[in-house]
């Protein structure tokens, strides 16, 4: 085992010009940014005649890969690639040390992990340097390695908790409008937003926004009072995932969220040099900055299951509530306890354990002996958490229905029913809308009067494009469809309003629409409930064909449905022959030959 050691050695001193007793060793060196996972360096070796850059290739065990060229920049200049070794171990055991090859493809193994490569040497002084494999966008990069054995300094001040004035959270008033987040990034990269689309959550108009500056993005979501389930990743580079950050927004509040995605990656790294704190990565501000400071120190909250509380195992259900309360409230007091929160942050880590502790005991028994000891409903402390019309039957067992956050739970509720007619082009009488809460009315008048404006233009310019929903089970929906179409080709399109790729994919249709134009090729398009009315209609009125808004109970039983664009093409004899998730260029012409292949038969 030594021997082979000392001849890999020897190998690579002779490969680098034989300069070793004047080496500088940086041992796992702290870098700025990074492309990718795959490639990461593990130990930079200066010397009068080369820069020996030793990397641990993270993908080798599974998939093929190969790097199509190597160079490293400094100041400016590029410095050439020389040669380099590509090793597999077993353990600590060197398996196989053989020469590596650019623009080799190498077949994944699972103990081929560590490639060597040696370049032109650095000049005397240098800080830092890149590596690049090539100038494309999906070739591997890492910016800024540092041969000094340092981190980077930090973009944020030093963390300080805020101090407790023994202020409780205080109730809040309802305002519906958008709920706003400021996103600074640190360091070069970019937001992402996750989570479920951020629609109107009564008209499910897709109203959301988002402004983007420099390192600065602003997140804009309709809302009437909170809204949650608003997740933003931040990834530095081109793809280096870093964190994510579940936040809670409501209208009227400000929340800022500043990043250092150097320090990110410097934390989830194993620089020789140490680790930043989470803190040292991250700083929340604004009214909501301590709040959403909770959420993100309590990852266990965002999941159904927190570990350790008691389970329901069938049974009476009153000594199990007992138990859940009783752990919850130690948990609550232990967590603020060891986090030294204030009595507002206290207040609000209540809340969230009450949301888990009301949303487990109603999966199993809506009698709750504990109802009445929540903070949860008291007040307006319940406008912190998103309104949940599932809640309404809770708190009617529990003799809880009566009181402001029940009105405007009840009220919610009742306004997305009038909404969800409207979303199917139903013009609802001023009479009904009357009926509403009052908070809601506004809201409901304004989107009843685009709903009428769009019903008309409808009506108007493209009546004869607008088909009803067949009554069948979803299953059966196309065929019932193609059958309706006897002795025709018909091309099924399932798209969205809000959906990129589906837009791109009908206006890419066109011209082949035109070609077959007198052929007897019918184009449905078939939409859902998430397509809002008015942006439909004016789908409708541009695009030739038959268009479906099919109710989401049915869309949801269509089957191999899973994500759109989807394609289907049935023949003339009202039969199945072909489908297609997802539009390309590819896509395209396999669409055009078989929609060919089916008409001349």
């Amino acid at each position: 085992m030594k021997k082979r050691m000392f001849a890999c050695f020897l190998a690579l001193a002779t490969l680098c010009g034989g300069a070793w007793a004047k080496n500088k060793v940086i041992d796992r060196p702290a870098f700025k940014s990074t492309s990718t996972n795959d490639l990461l360096p593990v130990k930079v070796e200066l010397t009068k005649t080369a820069t020996i850059v030793h990397f641990r290739m993270a993908c080798a065990h599974w998939r093929d890969w190969s790097m199509d060229g190597a160079r490293l920049e400094c100041s400016g200049q590029r410095y050439a690639y020389q040669e380099g070794r590509i090793i597999t171990h077993k353990g600590k055991e060197v398996l196989i040390d053989e020469a590596f090859e650019i623009g080799k493809k190498y077949v994944k193994n699972a103990q081929q992990d560590s490639v060597i490569l040696c370049f032109e040497p650095m000049p005397k002084g240098a800080k830092t340097f890149h590596y690049v494999e090539a100038d494309n966008d999906g070739a591997w990069k890492i910016r800024g390695i540092r041969l000094d054995n340092q981190l980077y300094p930090l973009a944020l001040p030093p963390y300080q908790r805020p101090v407790d004035d023994g202020e409780p959270l205080q109730p809040l008033t309802p305002k519906h409008g958008e709920a706003t987040a400021t996103c600074i990034l640190h360091g070069g990269g970019s937001f992402d937003y996750f989570g479920p689309s951020s629609c109107d959550p009564i008209t499910g108009q897709y109203e959301s926004r988002s402004l983007y500056a420099d390192s600065v993005t602003v997140y804009r979501h309709p809302a009437y009072v909170a809204t949650r389930s608003v997740w933003l990743g931040c990834r530095v580079d081109a793809g280096m995932h870093v964190d994510q950050f579940p936040l809670i927004l409501i209208p009227g509040e400000t929340l800022t969220l500043e990043v250092d995605a150097t320090a990110c990656l410097a934390r989830d790294g194993n620089f020789a040099a140490g680790r930043p704190t989470n803190h040292d990565c991250y700083r929340l501000g604004g009214t909501l900055g301590d709040l959403n400071q909770v959420l993100l120190e309590n990852s266990f909250l965002h999941f159904r299951d927190i570990k350790g509380l008691p389970t329901y195992n069938g049974g009476d259900t009153s000594g199990w509530c007992d138990a859940l309360w009783q752990s919850i409230d130690t948990l609550h007091r232990g967590v603020a306890e060891r986090r030294g929160y204030t009595r507002r942050q206290q207040d609000f880590l209540r809340l969230l354990l009450e949301d888990y502790y009301v949303r487990t005991v109603q999966a199993h028994t809506l009698t709750d002996p504990h109802a009445r000891d929540l903070m949860h409903f008291r007040d307006g402390r319940s406008y912190y958490l998103p309104p949940i019309a599932d809640r309404l039957p809770y708190l009617k067992a529990n003799g809880l229905d009566h009181g402001e956050v029940y009105e405007m739970l009840k009220g919610f509720a009742d306004a997305k029913e009038k909404a969800a007619q409207m979303r199917q082009g139903h013009v609802l009488p001023d009479s009904v809308i009357q009926t509403a809460h009052p908070y809601f009315r506004p809201i409901l008048r304004a989107f009843n009067d685009t709903t009428r404006v769009a019903a008309e233009r409808l009506q108007r310019e493209a009546k004869e494009r607008m088909m009803p929903t067949p009554d069948v089970a979803g299953a059966q929906l196309l065929q019932t469809i193609a059958s309706q179409y006897s002795g025709k080709v018909v091309f099924f399109d399932l798209w969205a309003t809000w959906c990129g790729p589906c837009k791109k994919g009908i206006a890419a249709m066109e011209p082949l629409k035109e070609q077959l134009k007198g052929k007897n090729v019918v184009f449905v398009y078939l939409t859902n409930e998430s397509s809002p009315i008015d942006e439909w209609s004016k789908y409708v009125i541009k695009i030739p064909g038959q268009h479906y808004r099919i109710p989401n109970t049915l869309w949801n039983q269509i089957p191999n449905l899973g994500s759109i664009p989807q394609y289907y093409l049935y023949n003339r004899q009202g039969q199945e022959v072909w489908q297609q998730t997802g539009f390309s260029e590819k896509a395209l012409k396999d669409m055009e030959k078989r929609i060919a292949e089916i008409v001349s038969e």
